[in-house]
């Protein structure tokens, strides 16, 4: 499992919530980029499917797609968009 939390960005990096929907799928695309190369470290890949409302969906690749502890790492994810995104609701789902 990656720790996801620990690419987290400092509280002082927090940003307001995003004014256009535009905005908000720069900023979940952007996070989720960030969030690669923690997970290729150990041996694993994310890649983001879509977005669908408060709905984003990715795919889970290598280690990653078949770890025991996947759940912890999407869960992980989703509190890193909602910390970018400046909370609201968000629901990170595997894309099947």
């Amino acid at each position: 499992m990656t720790n996801v939390s620990r690419f987290q960005p400092a509280p002082s990096d927090a940003t307001a919530p995003p004014r256009s929907e535009e905005e908000r799928q720069k900023l979940i695309t952007d996070t989720i980029e960030q969030l690669r190369p923690g997970m290729q470290a150990d041996g694993g890949d994310i890649e983001l499917v879509a977005i669908e409302g408060h709905k984003v969906k990715v795919r889970l690749k290598g280690a990653c797609s078949g770890c025991s502890l996947a759940n912890e790492t999407l869960g992980g994810v989703r509190r890193t968009l909602m910390h970018v995104l400046g909370g609201g609701p968000i629901l990170v789902v595997p894309a099947l």
